[in-house]
């Protein structure tokens, strides 16, 4: 790896077409991606209605355009599938298996793209109604869940990364780390979101040691770590210079991806922004096995 690569998170096409977005919006911010001068994105499919669009041709368009930019694709994010994690009944449920096998085939379009990412977001349940018992029965579910999609993501050799939002069924990187170790597979990681780590009071600087070889991508934002906001890096507390230090230092090699949620018109104000924040911290030394961070 001669040199770092800034990329984006979807949050940058969420930001500017709203969570409506369609593919068609995808293609059009390729261009403004490349503008910004970055060199990575991350296909995201939000809304499930717009799969048929994905799938009738719009996820080769989106990797011919990118591939026409000289852009690289780092994740793709199945933001949709979610909600399989979301409730008891739904991690009971063996329906969205065949959702899977269609996204694995979505991400196969897109040459050297190797991670398959499934946001966990906020657990909803009656929790007046939860015992031991109960409290088990789901923590067994997620596991067998979890290695159903593992089965079928790496018969594809591809990579499954969860992106761990506060109060979801996994709830913290400790718990993510006992179900990688129960399950025992190299290729289960995470998408690590700076900004749901902070305000779910992880020590960030700490996490590469903590998480190693699973650190499959990231969401680079930051935020005071009171709310689980989307600020650009350099906008809110988190202590960036260690944290990047760390990471190269665990051995990721990875793109640095940032995710900023703000309105349309600040998208590149604010893109720019981050990019411009952390790129001069992180600098190639002679010697060094990876990149040093700027004093």
């Amino acid at each position: 790896m001669e040199n770092i690569i800034f990329g984006v998170s979807p949050a940058f096409v969420y930001s500017m077409y709203g969570p409506q977005f369609t593919v068609q919006d995808f293609l059009k911010a390729l261009d403004i991606i490349k503008e910004l001068e970055f060199r990575a994105f991350q296909p995201e499919i939000f809304d499930k209605g717009e799969l048929t669009n994905w799938i009738k041709g719009g996820s080769k368009a989106l990797n011919n355009k990118s591939k026409a930019l000289g852009l690289h694709v780092t994740q793709f994010v199945a933001h949709f599938m979610y909600e399989y994690y979301s409730t008891p009944e739904m991690l009971q449920n063996d329906i969205d298996l065949e959702q899977l096998k269609q996204v694995i085939e979505l991400v196969m379009d897109f040459e050297g793209c190797k991670v398959l990412t499934v946001p966990v977001c906020q657990f909803q349940m009656d929790f007046e109604q939860i015992d031991c018992g109960t409290y088990n029965d789901l923590q067994k579910r997620l596991t067998e869940k979890i290695v159903g999609y593992l089965e079928l993501i790496t018969d594809a050799g591809l990579l499954f990364a969860f992106e761990i939002v506060p109060f979801s069924i996994i709830g913290s990187i400790d718990r993510f780390l006992a179900l990688c170790e129960d399950i025992g597979s190299n290729n289960l990681g995470i998408n690590l979101d700076t900004g749901h780590a902070w305000s779910g009071r992880e020590p960030i600087p700490l996490l590469p040691f903590k998480l190693k070889n699973r650190i499959f991508g990231l969401h680079l934002k930051d935020n005071n770590s009171n709310e689980n906001l989307s600020l650009a890096p350099g906008r809110g507390t988190i202590d960036w210079k260690p944290f990047l230090n760390n990471l190269f230092a665990s051995g990721y090699k990875g793109s640095l991806d940032i995710e900023i949620g703000c309105k349309p018109d600040e998208v590149k104000e604010e893109y720019s922004f981050g990019l411009n924040y952390l790129q001069p911290l992180v600098k190639w030394e002679k010697g060094y096995e990876y990149p040093r961070i700027v004093s």
